[in-house]
């Protein structure tokens, strides 16, 4: 048997124009095709479907699998069109259709093997996302794909309860941290130098991913404002957050025009390192998650993490996060004063973080999945 031949859709990984980063999907497709582009020998053939247009951005990765660029648009008519005359497939005859990104609309569901990263618009629906959308076209393709893959065992779990999977069609393989760009801070001469460029002189928190609804970053916000309450609190309160509600903004006026509250836009990953690096702690009291990268990648600087025991959250954060109740504004506040008052030793646990992130590799979970191509092949 020769190698199979996957066809892998990467729309996920083009950088959208005027943000620096790239989105949890996109982040972890790409941290998937760099670790098979590590790998000397990669037992498949790997084609990478996009269709977007060969400028825009995704040729900046250096993937040195053969691209499939398609320029039209990715929706409505279009979409119907490519898949009625099975583009795809006349230009590379596949084994196998990766689709990385939950769902989508496929010509060959036969053919078809998905990553779906969790269940939240059936278990935390919010309108905003497009949710309406997802809880009808998801479990459509999820019962007609051949395989599908998803990062955590509570994800599993959703994917069985809300879309009625035979749990033995999902296999369960947890993302990696990418440990190139999270790690210890090699030059804390420059890392400083760089947070004070962003008004960062004084001890702080920090919570990366911030947004309103499940993110629960409102809560972190309350959270700090007791915190404040104690004459001595030291510490600021970052936030990596491109677009915070005007509300929000309002509300917690004093608390960012004093520097206390602070937000940060278009947060690369060399300073999203620094961020991590530079925090007494990480807080992520996020309501519902699919894996929980930000706890894992906080962990892989040494810096400890307070997070919530719910969703992913426990598989991510194991034996060494601390977990809160997302609902309970006093006790993230508390944990906020423990640190300060060195109740909590910080540097045992930034110790223990290191040991607990280092289990997660994107080497272990490309090998994962070339195991997972290889039974989702003998299927067919």
């Amino acid at each position: 048997m020769g190698q199979i031949k996957i066809l892998m859709d990467v729309n996920s990984i083009v950088v959208p124009t005027g943000r620096k980063y790239l989105s949890g999907i996109g982040r972890t497709t790409l941290e998937l095709l760099l670790a098979f582009q590590k790998m000397k020998h990669l037992p498949i053939d790997l084609r990478l479907f996009t269709q977007r247009l060969p400028d825009s951005g995704i040729d900046q990765y250096r993937l040195p699998f053969e691209h499939l660029y398609f320029p039209l648009p990715g929706s409505g008519l279009m979409k119907d069109w490519v898949n009625k005359f099975r583009i795809k497939e006349y230009f590379y005859k596949y084994d196998l259709y990766h689709l990385p990104h939950n769902y989508d609309q496929v010509s060959n569901p036969s053919k078809t093997v998905l990553t779906i990263h969790d269940a939240m618009f059936f278990s935390y629906p919010e309108a905003f996302l497009g949710h309406d959308q997802a809880r009808e076209m998801c479990p459509k393709l999820a019962r007609k794909c051949r395989a599908i893959v998803t990062c955590s065992n509570s994800s599993k779990s959703d994917i069985v309860n809300y879309m009625n999977i035979p749990p033995e069609k999902i296999t369960v393989i947890p993302w990696g941290v990418s440990h190139i760009v999270f790690h210890p801070e090699r030059n804390p001469v420059e890392m400083h130098r760089k947070l004070e460029e962003r008004g960062l002189f004084r001890p702080y928190f920090v919570m990366i991913s911030c947004d309103i609804g499940r993110k629960n970053t409102i809560g972190l916000m309350n959270a700090f404002r007791i915190y404040l309450q104690d004459k001595n609190a030291d510490h600021d309160l970052v936030l990596a957050w491109n677009n915070p509600p005007k509300d929000y903004l309002e509300e917690f006026a004093p608390e960012i025009s004093t520097g206390r509250i602070r937000i940060l836009y278009n947060v690369d990953d060399q300073l999203l390192r620094h961020l991590y690096n530079g925090a007494t702690a990480s807080f992520f009291p996020s309501k519902y998650e699919g894996f929980g990268l930000p706890v894992l990648e906080s962990m892989a600087c040494g810096t400890p993490v307070v997070t919530c025991d719910n969703s992913s959250l426990k598989e991510a954060g194991g034996e060494v996060a601390i977990y809160v109740d997302p609902d309970d504004p006093e006790e993230m506040a508390q944990c906020m004063k423990d640190f300060e008052s060195g109740k909590i030793d910080r540097k045992t646990l930034g110790h223990l973080s290191l040991i607990h992130a280092a289990h997660y590799n994107w080497r272990h979970t490309a090998e994962e999945y070339l195991r997972f191509y290889q039974t989702a092949y003998l299927l067919g």
